[in-house]
């Protein structure tokens, strides 16, 4: 198998940015007002992010039973992270280890990245530093050593990055770790974690 250099990475990830359809970033204000004929679904398209996301940040407000004159709570955009490099890379890694999950679980995988990335301990502090960081000699994630980071991401799975480093959604707040319980030997130091989540066939923890 041909080695991948790093100049040719970044070629690669140069040409798939260029292709990917980017959802435009929500408005600078931070609420926004429901006026008359609108619902969660059309505010959050006009707005340019996920309904999900709206929907999570407005936990007190029933979708189908919206007044006029509400008040939403715009989701917050994690804005220093928010780059075309870190986009493209976190749309891989979602794809790579949950490209087959539910949107949900494959959200939380880039928030654990997201959260590596803040801790600044697992690597640096963009997602590529976090990806490709080595423990030992030995790449963080499988999906790394088995080359399937480069496999083309699915659409869900760039959604799910836009939700993470554009809407700002956390859906498991502290955790640092995901796994798959039934591919994890039983010594493994992640068993000693405590589990947050666990959507799908992952579980997310501390």
């Amino acid at each position: 198998m041909m080695k991948l250099t790093h100049t040719m990475i970044g070629l690669a990830a140069a040409v798939a940015v260029s292709m990917i359809s980017i959802v435009p970033a929500f408005a600078s204000t931070n609420t926004v007002t429901v006026q008359p004929g609108q619902t969660m679904y059309t505010i959050s398209q006009a707005e340019g992010i996920s309904l999900q996301s709206l929907e999570n940040a407005n936990p007190n407000v029933d979708p189908s039973n919206m007044n006029v004159g509400t008040q939403l709570a715009l989701p917050q955009s994690n804005s220093s992270y928010d780059t075309p490099g870190n986009l493209y890379w976190m749309g891989q890694v979602i794809n790579a280890e949950a490209g087959g999950q539910s949107l949900q679980a494959q959200i939380a995988v880039g928030d654990v990245i997201l959260h590596r990335m803040e801790s600044g301990q697992w690597g640096g502090n963009t997602v590529y530093d976090v990806v490709f960081d080595q423990s030992n000699g030995v790449y963080q994630f499988t999906s790394v050593q088995n080359g399937y980071i480069y496999s083309t991401p699915n659409a869900s799975s760039i959604q799910a990055a836009q939700d993470v480093l554009q809407n700002g959604v956390d859906e498991v707040p502290g955790a640092f770790v995901f796994y798959n319980p039934s591919q994890t030997s039983a010594g493994n130091w992640v068993w000693s974690k405590p589990v947050i989540a666990q959507y799908d066939n992952l579980n997310f923890a501390q």
